[in-house]
């Protein structure tokens, strides 16, 4: 059911919390659709300094059935190391991934072959897949390319479906130094919509917030496009709850459905 805050979305104010460098795809499409879009980053992206599990993946990168990617970051991340020396991308190998945005990235690198979900993006929408039917996983290796920390429930059931699963966490996610100050200063100036792409960014910053600025920001409409992220934002007191469909691309979609004039 639509949220009331967001019927006439021409003129409002929406929050892109998304990673620096990864906001560009919403904050175009929200200005577009006549919006007031500004972006502050929830978390920060570093690689990890320990790079023996994906220098070991990239040895071995011909040999598996499909290298999987938990993210865009997965892919930005580990992408110097898994074609460095200009080996490049191998022709026959797989990529798979759970979301359209990090699909998206991978054919832009040149990856002919992406598997993805057709309509649930998240793993179980993935593992759904044919590509990824027991009889096919059996007896194969996959690497697994993510963030530090997260689900591990794509990689126990591949693995309870009998292949093998290198994983490499390449990357840690951090709350930005600068969004508790930042998100005071955009509520104090009205708030607006909040757009979340991640749980754990909306824990992170919840967590992290002086209980002031919590109470503030459980009053905003929040927009997300998964069910998961919509129970953690309930849990975490928000009561303005709207769902999309996945990525990007979703909310974009979603909010544009109901960009009518007020009358």
């Amino acid at each position: 059911m639509m949220s009331p805050h967001l019927s006439g979305i021409c003129g409002r104010s929406f929050l892109v919390t998304r990673p620096e460098g990864q906001a560009l795809v919403l904050m175009d499409g929200l200005r577009a659709l006549g919006a007031k879009a500004e972006h502050i980053p929830f978390l920060a992206i570093e690689p990890i300094d320990d790079r023996a599990a994906i220098e070991h993946i990239t040895g071995s990168l011909s040999a598996y059935t499909a290298c999987i990617f938990i993210s865009a970051n997965a892919v930005r991340v580990a992408w110097p190391e898994l074609t460095k020396a200009g080996r490049g991308w191998p022709e026959n190998l797989a990529a798979a991934c759970v979301g359209p945005g990090t699909a998206n990235v991978l054919r832009e690198l040149g990856v002919a072959h992406v598997v993805m979900p057709r309509c649930r993006f998240d793993s179980e929408g993935l593992l759904a897949e044919p590509f990824f039917e027991e009889s096919r996983c059996h007896g194969h290796a996959f690497a697994m390319i993510r963030g530090e920390g997260g689900r591990d429930f794509l990689a126990q059931s591949l693995r309870a479906r009998g292949a093998r699963v290198d994983e490499a966490a390449v990357y840690q996610r951090c709350l930005h130094p600068d969004v508790l100050s930042r998100l005071q200063n955009w509520v104090d100036a009205g708030g607006g919509t909040l757009l979340v792409s991640s749980s754990e960014s909306l824990q992170r910053v919840m967590s992290a917030a002086p209980q002031a600025l919590r109470t503030r920001l459980q009053t905003l409409p929040i927009l997300v496009p998964h069910s998961r992220i919509a129970e953690c934002a309930y849990q975490l007191g928000f009561s303005d709850v709207t769902t999309s469909a996945g990525g990007d691309a979703g909310m974009l979609d979603y909010l544009r459905s109901y960009n009518v004039s007020e009358v």
